[in-house]
C-alpha cells in the first residue's frame, strides 16, 4: 500500500512538473485559467482562513516538525531495543517509501498552488514596455536618476540626519500600506490582486541570510517572510518584492520593478526612499560592472547619509557570507533554470530594464 502510494504521488509530481514544461512561458491560457482563476480563488480561501493567523505559519510548521521528530526519535529508539534484524529493515524501507511520497506531494502542491504562474504573461508583455540592453552610459543616467530621487526622499524623512536610518522611521502599519499601494500597481498593470497577501518577519534573520535571502515566499503557507535583521531602509521594498510573489509574480525582476512601483507610490517617505535606494544598487551594480570610473563617479555624488545606509547593509550582508551562502545560490540558480527562467539569478536585472522601459513610455 504504502508503495503504491508512493508511486502515485511521484507520478502526479512528475505530471505536474511536465505540464509546465510543456505548456511554455508566457501562455495565455495558464494566464486565464491558474493565475486569473485557480489561483485567485485559493487566494481569498487561504487569506481569510489560515492567512488570518496572528502567528507565522512558518513558525508553527517548523514547531510541529521539531515535535513530530522528537516523538519519531523516541518510539524508534525504543522499538529498537526489541526489534530483531529482519523488523529493522522495515522502517527503513517504510521511511523510503514515506519520502518518495512527500517529494510528489510537494512538486504536486507547488504547482497547484503557485507554482503554474511562472508561465503566465509577463510584466512586459501585459504593460506593453519594450526592454533593451542598456549601455554603460544609459546605466548611469539611471542609476544617476535614483540616486537624486532616493536623496529627495531620504531628506524628506522626519528626524533623519546623516546617520544610518533606524527602525523608527518606518510607518506602524507597513505591511498594510505596502499592500494596499501593490494591489493600486497590479491593477493598473492589469493584473488581479486578490486576497490579502502576508509577509511576515523571520527571526533569527541571519539563518536566512547565510542562504543568501533576504525574503522568501513559500507557497505551501501562502505567505512571505523577510529575514528579521535587515536595516531599515532595506525592509519595505523587500516586503513589496516578497508581497508581489504572493500575487502570482514569479519572475525575479517583475517582482523587484513592480515593489518599486508600489513603494514610489507611497505616502511615506522612508518607503519611497527604500523602493530608490533598491533600483540604485541594481543600476549601479550593473553600472559597476560595465565601468569602474563611471560607478566612482556615481558613488561620489551620493550624500553622506545614503552612502552610510548603503554601507552598513553591506556590512551588514557580509556577515553572513560563507560556503552555505554560495552553495544557496548555485543551487536556487539551477531552480530558477528548471521553471523556465534561463538566465538564473540575473533574472533580478530585469528590474533595470524594465525600470528603463516603463520610463520611457510614460515620460
Amino acid at each position: 500500500m504504502k508503495a503504491r502510494r508512493a508511486w502515485l504521488w511521484m507520478s502526479l509530481g512528475a505530471a505536474a512538473f511536465g505540464l509546465q514544461l510543456g505548456l511554455g512561458r508566457e501562455s495565455v491560457l495558464v494566464e486565464r485559467v491558474f493565475s486569473r482563476g485557480l489561483f485567485v480563488a485559493f487566494r481569498w480561501v487561504w487569506d481569510y482562513t489560515l492567512g488570518l493567523s496572528p502567528v507565522p505559519l512558518l513558525d508553527v510548521f517548523l514547531a510541529a516538525v521539531a515535535i513530530g521528530l522528537g516523538r519519531w526519535i523516541v518510539r524508534r529508539l525504543r522499538g529498537a531495543a526489541r526489534a530483531s534484524d529482519a523488523l529493522r529493515k522495515k522502517p527503513v524501507r517504510r521511511f523510503l517509501f514515506a519520502a518518495l511520497a512527500w517529494a510528489g506531494k510537494l512538486v504536486f502542491f507547488f504547482y497547484i498552488l503557485w507554482g503554474f504562474n511562472y508561465n503566465r504573461v509577463g510584466v512586459a508583455r501585459q504593460m506593453g514596455l519594450e526592454t533593451t540592453p542598456l549601455s554603460a552610459v544609459e546605466l548611469a543616467a539611471e542609476a544617476g536618476w535614483a540616486g537624486r530621487q532616493a536623496s529627495e526622499a531620504r531628506a524628506s524623512i522626519p528626524g533623519a540626519t546623516a546617520a544610518i536610518l533606524s527602525d523608527a522611521s518606518l510607518p506602524g502599519r507597513l505591511e498594510s500600506s505596502l499592500r494596499g499601494d501593490l494591489a493600486a500597481v497590479l491593477k493598473r498593470a492589469g493584473y488581479p490582486a486578490p486576497g490579502r497577501v502576508r509577509v511576515r518577519t523571520f527571526f533569527p534573520g541571519g539563518w536566512m541570510m547565510r542562504f543568501s535571502s533576504t525574503g522568501i515566499y513559500i507557497p505551501f503557507f501562502g505567505e512571505g517572510y523577510t529575514a528579521g535583521n535587515l536595516l531599515a531602509y532595506e525592509k519595505p521594498f523587500t516586503m513589496a518584492h516578497e508581497m508581489a510573489h504572493g500575487f502570482g509574480i514569479t519572475n525575479e525582476g517583475e517582482a523587484n520593478f513592480l515593489a518599486f512601483l508600489a513603494c514610489r507610490a507611497s505616502g511615506w517617505p522612508i518607503v519611497r526612499y527604500s523602493g530608490y535606494a533598491g533600483y540604485w544598487e541594481y543600476a549601479a551594480g550593473e553600472l559597476a560592472r560595465a565601468s569602474r570610473d563611471d560607478f566612482r563617479v556615481l558613488w561620489a555624488a551620493l550624500p553622506e547619509g545614503m552612502q552610510g545606509d548603503l554601507r552598513a547593509a553591506q556590512a551588514n550582508a557580509a556577515r553572513y557570507r560563507g560556503a552555505l551562502e554560495r552553495v544557496s545560490s548555485r543551487v536556487y540558480a539551477q531552480y530558477l533554470k528548471s521553471q523556465g527562467i534561463a538566465e538564473g539569478l540575473m533574472s533580478y536585472s530585469r528590474f533595470v530594464g524594465l525600470v528603463a522601459a516603463w520610463k520611457k513610455k510614460s515620460g
